[in-house]
């Protein structure tokens, strides 16, 4: 009976041991929670086949609502295509704001990131990715001479959880390391 106590004590601290160096891995790879954000964009001339005629304009104004801390994000584009085509999506684009600053993505800035010629009609969505969570409210405004309607729009957030080796969480890391 002593020898089978003394083997059941044993194995027990065994396991126990085994248990604890698996310990550290498991911890290496604590999931992260991304605020993540799908912002609609719609600028340029309208094309009559496609949406009324008039031109469009999109601001996506982006506020940090910490007073305390910096919030680095990252973002790319999403082309919207007629006839139910996927279009093209963007390169990420990294950059932070200090406490409370604000930023604004306009019809020029999609343009240029989606190296689409200025003026002509876009749309799709504007995705940014973020370690904590930011304000994002889009703006929208159409007319023809003059602008004839404005919108507003609070952007939710919705919380990606991704392991730590995920491939943009290291891309936030890395963002957060450059500033």
């Amino acid at each position: 009976m002593k020898r089978s106590t003394l083997f059941l004590g044993t194995f027990t601290s065994l396991i126990v041991v085994l248990l604890s160096l698996a310990a550290p891995s498991v911890q290496a790879q604590r999931p992260v929670t991304l605020s993540t954000y799908a912002a609609k964009f719609v600028c340029g001339k309208g094309d009559p086949k496609i949406i009324s005629e008039g031109q469009y304009f999109t601001n996506i104004n982006v506020h940090n609502p910490s007073p305390f801390n910096r919030a680095v994000y990252i973002k790319r584009f999403a082309i919207a295509l007629p006839d139910e085509k996927p279009g093209k999506i963007s390169n990420f684009f990294g950059a932070f704001l200090g406490p409370d600053e604000a930023m604004t993505i306009d019809c020029e800035n999609i343009y240029k990131h989606t190296q689409v010629p200025s003026g002509q009609f876009l749309e799709g969505f504007a995705l940014i990715y973020a370690l904590t969570e930011l304000d994002v409210v889009s703006v929208y405004t159409a007319g023809h001479s003059e602008v004839e309607t404005v919108h507003t729009e609070r952007v939710p957030v919705r919380r990606l959880v991704v392991p730590t080796n995920n491939a943009m969480a290291q891309r936030l890391e890395r963002q957060k390391n450059l500033q």
